[in-house]
C-alpha cells in the first residue's frame, strides 16, 4: 500500500493478522523508524466509512490488536496502527531497549503530526476516526489541541488520564535528580527484567486466554516488550499532566469523543477520568464494572456489551 522499507510482524498458528496487510518502517524527521501497520477491509467502495487511528497504550505493540482491528475492518474501516517511538519494533529512544524513556510527550505529537500529515491524509479515505487505549488515548487526547480538525470522533479505553498512587509518586521523582539520573528505572515501577507475570497476578484482564495470547507474542519476540519506567518517562507524564488538567486547556477540544472507564482499573484512576470527562466540552462517558484494565483484551461478553456502546456512537457520527 505505501512505498516504505518493509517491517517483520509477528503471528501466531492460531492467531494471524488480518488480510491486506502492509507493514513499513516510516522514517520520522529526525531519522528515527516507526513501524506502522495498515489495512484495507475487503468491501466495495461505497461501503468504505473512513480510517481509524488506533492507538495501543503504554508497552503494548500492534500484534495484540489484531481481534480489535478485525472488527474495525468488518465495520467498513481502513485501519492505521503504529508503535509508539521506543517500544514495540519502532525504535528506541536511548541505548538501553528495554527501558520505557522520553523527555517530554512533545515527542509523540510530533510523530502523530508526521503520520498524519504525510501517511494518513495523502494515502487513506476521511473521515479519520481515533482509537487509543490506556496511555494511547491519552496521546489521542493530547493531540486534539493542534489536530482536532483532523478527527470526526475519538474512542478511548481506560485512557491514562491518572494514576492511583501518583499524590506520592510525583512528588519522589522530583528527589530522583539527587541518587539516580534520568534513564534509570523508576524505583516506583517495579521493573520486571523481562519475566511474565502469572495471569493470577495481572491487574489487565479477567480472560485468561487472551492474557495467554499476548505471552506467547511476546515469546517470539522478547524486545516487544519493555521492562519498566525510567525517571525520564515519569517526570514526562507528570509535566504533561500539569498542562492538560487545566479546566481551559481541556475546554478547547470540541471533538466528539466516548471515554469506557472501568471503575474497578487498577493501573489508571478511575475518579480522573470521570473528573476529566466533565471537563471535556463533548465527551460522554461508559462507566464499567466487573472488569480490568484492557477493556478490548476482556471476556467476550464484555466486548460485545463494549462494540454496541461503539455502534451507537459512531452511527450517531455518521448522522452529523
Amino acid at each position: 500500500m505505501l512505498d516504505f522499507q518493509k517491517a517483520p510482524y509477528i503471528e501466531l498458528e492460531h492467531y494471524k493478522a488480518p488480510n491486506e496487510l502492509g507493514s513499513y518502517f516510516i522514517p520520522m524527521e529526525d531519522g528515527k523508524k516507526i513501524r506502522l501497520m495498515c489495512w484495507r477491509p475487503d468491501l466495495p467502495k461505497d461501503k468504505i466509512k473512513g480510517t481509524f487511528l488506533l492507538q495501543q497504550g503504554h508497552n503494548e505493540f500492534i500484534e495484540k490488536y489484531y481481534e480489535t482491528i478485525q472488527e474495525l475492518l468488518d465495520r467498513g474501516f481502513y485501519v492505521v496502527c503504529y508503535d509508539w517511538r521506543g517500544q514495540g519494533m519502532s525504535d528506541r529512544i536511548i541505548k538501553d531497549a528495554n527501558k520505557q524513556f522520553i523527555k517530554d510527550f512533545s515527542i509523540h505529537i510530533s510523530d502523530l503530526s508526521f503520520i498524519l500529515k504525510e501517511i494518513i491524509n495523502k494515502h487513506f479515505p476521511k473521515p479519520l476516526f481515533g482509537f487509543g487505549h490506556s496511555m494511547g488515548g491519552y496521546i489521542m487526547l493530547v493531540a486534539q489541541k493542534k489536530f482536532q480538525k483532523y478527527f470526526k470522533g475519538l474512542i478511548l479505553s481506560a485512557p491514562m488520564l491518572g494514576f492511583k498512587i501518583e499524590y506520592l509518586l510525583f512528588p519522589f521523582v522530583a528527589l530522583t535528580k539527587f541518587f539516580s539520573d534520568d534513564e534509570s528505572y523508576f524505583i516506583g515501577s517495579k521493573p520486571n527484567m523481562g519475566k511474565e507475570t502469572p495471569f493470577e497476578e495481572n491487574d489487565l484482564t479477567s480472560d485468561q486466554n487472551r492474557y495467554r495470547r499476548t505471552q506467547e507474542l511476546v515469546r517470539k519476540n522478547p524486545q516487544l516488550r519493555l521492562w519498566g519506567v525510567t525517571n525520564s518517562w515519569v517526570k514526562a507524564v507528570r509535566n504533561s499532566y500539569n498542562i492538560t488538567r487545566k479546566k481551559s486547556w481541556l475546554a478547547d477540544i470540541k471533538t466528539k469523543i466516548i471515554i469506557f472507564n472501568s471503575l474497578e482499573d487498577k493501573v489508571v484512576d478511575p475518579k480522573k477520568t470521570i473528573k476529566i470527562n466533565k471537563a471535556l466540552s463533548n465527551s460522554q462517558i461508559v462507566n464499567l464494572r466487573n472488569i480490568k484494565h484492557e477493556i478490548l483484551m476482556e471476556k467476550d461478553k464484555h466486548r460485545i456489551s463494549f462494540w454496541k456502546s461503539v455502534d451507537i456512537f459512531l452511527d450517531n457520527l455518521s448522522l452529523n
